[in-house]
């Protein structure tokens, strides 16, 4: 059974989980006035996350990432006083039971800032506070090792091989609540599928395979030949994989609108005999997924 998800925002709704504030808003404000302020909006967002959940059971989605603000200034220095995991520890658990009692898997996607292989010191310090800081929501639901947190190899520096090799090293020394939630993905400029797939062997984590970003930037390798090796990667877990298209041929790495039908049969013609969760990364979002299962429905191609 193959089941396609979107990432962060429904075209259906405005009430999405990514409410925030600034910096500059906060610190025109006073200590209690922020406090106030920064639990309004996670308010907010716990609000909008059940409703979105709901909207999307309605319409059979059970794959969602959720966006990397829904907890405001979650790793900044200016909410570092507030406790919100504490705070908030009946909303994180009224939203995990819902979530486990549907069967949504629920995953996300530290930003492109969190980079684990940079030779930075402080890059790095702040690479795992966010990484952590995910994991920490999704321990606080009590969901399972199936929500991901996906991740990038991150930049070459002049030499691909000490890169891969200081992932490793910087992959080791982190906790165990981000070791077992981390998950790698092929970028489309530097790391292929094979130095991901490479890696993640090495070091016995999963590989979320990237469609586009595969088209853009490989080695001449033919996907289907490594597909029982990303597959295996996953273990016991349901392996998690991205689709896109290209917007146009001038602009090949950036996601088109929707989904080009024709590109996602030949794609998933490969997986029917597989259970895989595809997150599809395009600009209409939960619109482009209704109208790709439409579109997938009328020719009799079995998707979720």
């Amino acid at each position: 059974m193959i089941r396609l998800g979107y990432a962060c925002i429904s075209m259906a709704t405005k009430n999405n989980p990514n409410k925030k504030t600034t910096v500059k808003q906060l610190e025109k404000l006073t200590p209690a006035e922020r406090l106030k302020k920064l639990r309004k909006v996670l308010q907010t967002n716990f609000f909008n996350l059940m409703d979105l959940l709901a909207y999307n059971l309605e319409q059979n989605i059970f794959l969602y990432r959720l966006p990397s603000e829904f907890v405001p200034m979650a790793t900044h220095p200016i909410a570092a006083d507030w406790d919100w995991a504490s705070e908030f520890l009946w909303d994180f658990e009224k939203a995990g039971a819902y979530i486990r009692e549907h069967g949504i898997r629920l995953t996300s996607h530290p930003g492109h800032y969190s980079i684990l292989n940079s030779p930075n010191p402080k890059v790095l310090e702040a690479t795992v506070k966010d990484f952590a800081y995910h994991a920490q929501v999704f321990d606080l639901m009590g969901l399972d090792d199936n929500s991901v947190l996906v991740t990038h190899v991150g930049g070459v520096y002049g030499d691909k091989a000490s890169s891969l090799a200081r992932f490793q090293e910087n992959f080791a020394s982190l906790p165990e609540s981000i070791k077992k939630r981390l998950v790698v993905e092929n970028d489309d400029t530097s790391f292929t599928m094979r130095d991901v797939l490479e890696l993640c062997e090495a070091l016995s984590v999963p590989m979320v395979f990237d469609y586009h970003h595969h088209t853009c930037a490989n080695e001449g390798e033919n996907w289907l030949d490594y597909l029982p090796r990303i597959l295996a990667t996953w273990g016991d877990r349901t392996p998690k994989m991205h689709f896109s298209s290209p917007k146009s041929e001038k602009e090949f790495r950036a996601h088109a609108d929707e989904i080009v039908l024709e590109d996602f049969l030949a794609f998933v013609a490969s997986l029917s005999d597989y259970d895989v969760d595809v997150m599809l990364e395009c600009k209409n979002k939960d619109t482009a997924l209704l109208n790709l299962r439409a579109g997938l429905t009328a020719g009799s191609c079995p998707v979720g």
